[in-house]
């Protein structure tokens, strides 16, 4: 799925204070591909209302957003049953990963990564 070294990269991440974004999409099915791109607009969104209209936190995510969609208008995500998304544009940090497994859609910003999805989908035995 994600090499384990990433994988480690990922959970001691430090953002210095930054917003850091983490975005699992579905696409293993032909309308996950084509509305990954809606799915991501649509669900970020949701996470900046949370941010309760502050304009730091909007700010704070306004780069890592643009950076995610242009990937995602770029058709760099197509092929797999899933993609994840870690962003820290403020850090200059920026991963992409393509999943052979779909995870739930599920887009978080905070100060560390969301790699919570990751973990438990390794754990989980396969069938």
């Amino acid at each position: 799925m994600i090499p384990a070294g990433d994988l480690e990269t990922l959970k001691s991440f430090e953002s210095d204070g930054h917003l850091v974004l983490s975005v699992y999409l579905r696409l293993d099915t032909a309308q996950g591909r084509e509305s990954a791109y809606a799915d991501f607009v649509d669900r970020v969104q949701t996470e900046l209302a949370e941010c309760n209209a502050e304009p730091e936190c909007r700010e704070a995510l306004k780069e890592d957003v643009e950076i995610v969609g242009m990937y995602l208008k770029a058709n760099g995500h197509r092929r797999h049953a899933g993609l994840a998304i870690f962003s820290c544009a403020a850090r200059y940090f920026w991963r992409a990963y393509p999943l052979s497994t779909p995870l739930p859609i599920r887009i978080t910003a905070g100060s560390k990564f969301d790699v919570k999805p990751l973990l438990q989908a390794i754990e989980q035995p396969t069938a």
